[in-house]
C-alpha cells in the first residue's frame, strides 16, 4: 500500500488568518519556554536590571512578539507557496536566521543572564529584519510589509538592549557594567 503524498504547499495555502494567529501564539510560547520557567529568580533578575527610561512595561513583550510572529508566518506562507518569487531563497535564509534568533534569545537572556549577548541577538534581529524588508520590497511589496512590524520592533528593542548591556553587568560573560 502506497502512502499518500502530502503536499505541504497546498496545506500552507489553505491556512486561514486565524489559524496562523493560533500558530503564532504557539510559536511565541515555545520561544518563551527556551528561557525556562518564570521562576522567582528570573523575575528578580529582570527587576534588578537597569532599564532604559523609554522601556515599555515587561508584559508588552509577549503580545508584541506574538504580533511579530504572526506577520512573519504570513510572509513565510507567501514565500513558501510561491516558488517562482525572485530572491525567494535569500528571503527564506533570512527567515531562518530570524527564527534562530527568536528561539535562542530567551535562553541567552534569561537562562544565561547575558545582557551583552542579548543586545547582540536583538541588534542582529534588527539587521536581518531590515535586510528582509529591503530584499522583499524589491520583489513583492506584500511580503515586505510582513517584515515591517518586526523591523520596527527590533530597531526599538535594540536601543533597550544596548542600554541594558551598557548599564548592567553580564553574568554569563563575567563583565561589569560598562557605564554606571
Amino acid at each position: 500500500m502506497q502512502m499518500p503524498i502530502i503536499n505541504t504547499q497546498q496545506i500552507a495555502n489553505k491556512l486561514k488568518w486565524w489559524q496562523i494567529a493560533l500558530i503564532s501564539v504557539a510559536v511565541s510560547l515555545l520561544g518563551k519556554l527556551a528561557g525556562g520557567n518564570d521562576t522567582d529568580e528570573q523575575k528578580l533578575y529582570t527587576k534588578q536590571l537597569k532599564q532604559g527610561p523609554w522601556a515599555p512595561p515587561a508584559w508588552l513583550f509577549g503580545p508584541a512578539w506574538t504580533i511579530n510572529n504572526f506577520f512573519l508566518l504570513i510572509g513565510l506562507r507567501r514565500l513558501y507557496t510561491n516558488e517562482q518569487m525572485p530572491e525567494r531563497r535569500k528571503l527564506l535564509i533570512l527567515q531562518a536566521m530570524l527564527w534562530v534568533i527568536f528561539f535562542s534569545f530567551s535562553y541567552v537572556y534569561f537562562r544565561k543572564k547575558s545582557t551583552v549577548l542579548a543586545a547582540i541577538w536583538t541588534m542582529s534581529d534588527a539587521i536581518f529584519a531590515t535586510a528582509s524588508f529591503m530584499v522583499a520590497n524589491k520583489v513583492d511589496k506584500k511580503v515586505s510589509m510582513t517584515y515591517l512590524p518586526l523591523t520596527a520592533w527590533t530597531l526599538f528593542a535594540s536601543t533597550l538592549a544596548g542600554y541594558q548591556a551598557l548599564k548592567n553587568p553580564d553574568k554569563a560573560l563575567g563583565t561589569p557594567a560598562l557605564l554606571n
